[in-house]
């Protein structure tokens, strides 16, 4: 008869949590750049760029990428900083391409719209004069 042991030692568990918690807190900076070219990623997603900026939204992600996985094999803090870094211009970049692209389809449906309502005002005089 096979006896299976059901109690594991708490030590075996609480070591690697403990490893795993000091890892993660190992940089705070570059954790918290980390984050913060996340979340700068997810906001140009939001507003559109990846119709109005795809290029600079896709060297944003790949950057991203690149910089978790540095982080993540401890190769090189620098390296992943700086990627971070980046990733978080080239987002912010995809987030003001896509802001000024609204902003001229915006202007350009204003100025239509403004013409239509000159024309319209025009054939009124018009009218009022004859």
């Amino acid at each position: 008869m096979m006896h299976v042991k059901l109690f594991i030692h708490p030590a075996r568990v609480l070591a690697p949590c403990c490893l795993l918690a000091l890892a993660a807190c190992a940089n705070p900076a570059l954790n918290n750049q980390l984050a913060n070219s996340r979340e700068a990623v997810d906001q140009a997603k939001i507003v559109g760029a990846e119709q109005a900026a795809p290029a600079e939204l896709q060297a944003a992600v790949e950057k991203l990428n690149q910089a978790s996985a540095a982080a993540e094999k401890r190769r090189n803090g620098d390296e992943a900083m700086r990627l971070a870094q980046e990733a978080q211009v080239d987002a912010n970049l995809a987030r003001a391409k896509t802001n000024s692209a609204q902003a001229r389809l915006a202007a350009a449906e204003m100025a239509k719209s403004n013409q239509l309502l000159y024309e319209a005002l025009n054939r009124t005089n018009q009218n009022q004069q004859r």
